[in-house]
């Protein structure tokens, strides 16, 4: 089950990756609207994976879950992965904005509210994987 899991961690990242260099085209002028079918696919694909990396890990976690709960970088851990469900849906949201409309057409808060999303999203990932790896 932790194959499963590291695997589960790096197929997100990988999704993420392409996902978020399609953003960036998108951001720097380079794509009008980014496609309704590829955008779909890769929000699919990253809840996949979330779900897959929660089910594995709570299989992982059950039979330690007095030692892991006791253990403050855990609980720390659990958090970002619980921000990480929460900005998925928000991301669901507002990806539609780059169906729509380029990336200079939006209004100063739409910008604001991709940017901070964008920005959780990679500090989350990152922080859940390096306290996984601190505390096992």
């Amino acid at each position: 089950m932790l194959v499963l899991h590291i695997l589960s961690f790096g197929f997100v990242l990988g999704v993420t990756a392409i996902a978020d260099k399609e953003a960036l085209m998108w951001l720097r002028g380079k794509k009008y609207t980014l496609e309704k079918k590829s955008l779909t696919t890769y929000h699919v694909l990253i809840w996949l994976g979330l779900i897959t990396l929660i089910a594995s890990g709570f299989y992982l976690f059950y039979p330690m879950r007095l030692f892991l709960l006791a253990d403050l970088l855990f609980d720390v851990k659990l958090l970002f992965v619980g921000i990480l469900v929460v900005n998925a849906i928000i991301i669901g949201r507002l990806m539609n904005l780059a169906l729509t409309k380029p990336f200079q057409a939006l209004t100063g808060s739409e910008k604001r509210a991709l940017f901070l999303s964008g920005t959780i999203s990679v500090f989350s990932w990152l922080a859940a994987g390096a306290i996984a790896i601190l505390v096992f």
